[in-house]
């Protein structure tokens, strides 16, 4: 038995689901930030950027979240190989 795929159906709606997830997470703080600065400057009327709104700042936890979705993906790659590998063949 595998840890994710544990038949045929699982690799092919789990698989996607996952990737789907990392590349969100690792996206994240981009999305965060250009939606609350768009929000901040329909609010205020002025333009949000890193020197006068939290939210131009944020975005630079993009260089944080990119190492970890990098590692995570290594590390969901190997255990999709080894489920893959003890999958019976029929």
């Amino acid at each position: 038995m595998g840890l994710i795929v544990k038949s045929k159906k699982h690799l092919y709606s789990r698989v996607p689901i996952i990737l789907i997830l990392i590349v969100i997470f690792a996206i994240s703080p981009i999305l965060i930030s250009m939606i609350g600065a768009w929000m901040t400057e329909l609010i205020t009327n002025e333009p949000c950027h890193e020197g006068n709104c939290f939210w131009g700042a944020f975005g630079w936890y993009f260089l944080l979240t990119i190492p970890i979705a990098g590692v995570l993906f290594i590390i969901f790659i190997i255990i999709l190989i080894t489920d893959i590998t003890k999958l019976p063949q029929n």
